[in-house]
């Protein structure tokens, strides 16, 4: 890595992070903005803009989690295919398809899915009081009883669409940014997608983004100190 790519990178994570923690301070001491975004939704009695079933909502909502699925199951055979002598084109990007599925198992899969959703305690918009259902609202990061698993915080469909930064993360700067840009694209997509039925807060969303992005910088970070990184570039020189 050059040193003015490195340069921008460490850049990048710094305003990064500093934007992450600007945020959760803001949700946390304005917590009324989540639902505000939320209202921005909602119909009254019960109703919102759409039904987590209605067609416009139904092909990205139940399409994504199969995309998703069927990313880890390829990139599982392509590096089971690239051992096989004949299949050396794949043997030769091993290393960039280790990193992809390292990332998509780390981020999405296990932050998110099995550890934030799991353990947050946050309900759904859908379920809580102030649009309808029976159970309290709580902020973004704080600590909450009122789900028991497959919580509200974070997105996991917002995660898994902001996982397409994966794509072009170990590229060169313009390429990273052209990656970047589409991954906020489509995860701001998805998130109009999971918010206008009440499944999930604006705070569920963008911190769905960064847990994928810090994800990603953790999974590179172990590849470098596993120095398989090294190996990475040689193939995209190659």
């Amino acid at each position: 890595m050059s040193g003015c790519s490195a340069t921008s990178r460490a850049t990048e994570l710094r305003r990064a992070l500093a934007v992450a923690a600007l945020l959760a301070i803001f949700f946390i001491a304005f917590p009324q903005l989540d639902l505000w975004a939320s209202g921005l939704f909602y119909q009254g009695e019960g109703r919102w803009l759409f039904g987590r079933d209605d067609l416009i909502l139904a092909i990205p909502y139940r399409g994504l989690p199969r995309l998703g699925q069927g990313l880890l199951l390829g990139l599982v055979l392509a590096l089971l295919l690239g051992l096989l002598p004949r299949f050396a084109g794949l043997r030769a990007r091993r290393t960039g398809l280790a990193f992809l599925l390292a990332g998509a198992l780390l981020g999405p899969v296990l932050l998110v899915d099995a550890t934030l959703k799991e353990h947050s305690g946050r309900t759904r918009p859908v379920n809580i009081e102030q649009f309808g259902g029976t159970l309290r609202f709580t902020p973004a990061f704080i600590p909450a009883d009122q789900c028991q698993q497959n919580c509200s915080f974070v997105s996991g469909h917002v995660a898994t669409a902001a996982f397409i930064m994966a794509f072009g993360w170990l590229g060169t700067p313009a390429v990273r940014r052209r990656w970047l840009l589409a991954s906020i694209a489509f995860a701001g997509y998805m998130a109009l997608v999971r918010m206008s039925p009440g499944g999930h807060f604006l705070s569920d969303c963008l911190f769905a983004w960064f847990a994928t992005y810090f994800s990603l910088w953790l999974t590179e970070w172990g590849f470098r100190r596993l120095g398989w990184l090294v190996a990475a570039t040689r193939e995209r020189a190659g």
